[in-house]
């Protein structure tokens, strides 16, 4: 009895530790767009899917116009972001994301995606995670 009450203790604690140690500091490294999609890099997201889904609500506009990516009904049908983990990289044999906006070599990050947002033909919003 006494270890279940002590288990539930510290789930509670862990609960109210992340709720009051707010949520994490998305940081928008960079963002290209090829004229169909556009890929956002960020240092992280929130752990839980309504956090993401809040955050990009909150702040797309903002990122959008920063990085030269069409707004309102011309916004572009997928946006992917990804996590920027070990920065720019060489191409390699690994597998990874390359952008042609950037002068090689450095010019490629590992395909690590934490959110794709699709828009869709009637106008809705579906997102994957």
């Amino acid at each position: 009895m006494r270890k279940i009450v002590i288990f539930s203790l510290a789930v509670v604690l862990c609960i109210i530790g992340y709720l009051f140690a707010g949520k994490p500091n998305v940081s928008v490294i960079d963002a290209h767009y090829d004229g169909s999609t556009a890929q956002i890099i960020v240092n992280k997201l929130p752990a839980i899917d309504s956090d993401k889904i809040n955050w990009w609500e909150k702040n797309q506009n903002e990122i959008l116009g920063k990085y030269n990516i069409p707004i309102g009904d011309k916004i572009p049908f997928l946006i992917v972001i990804y996590a920027f983990g070990e920065g720019y990289q060489v191409e390699g044999k690994e597998d990874r994301l390359c952008f042609s906006d950037m002068r090689p070599p450095k010019n490629c990050i590992d395909k690590k995606i934490l959110m794709m947002i699709w828009r869709t033909r009637d106008g809705g919003v579906k997102y994957q995670f």
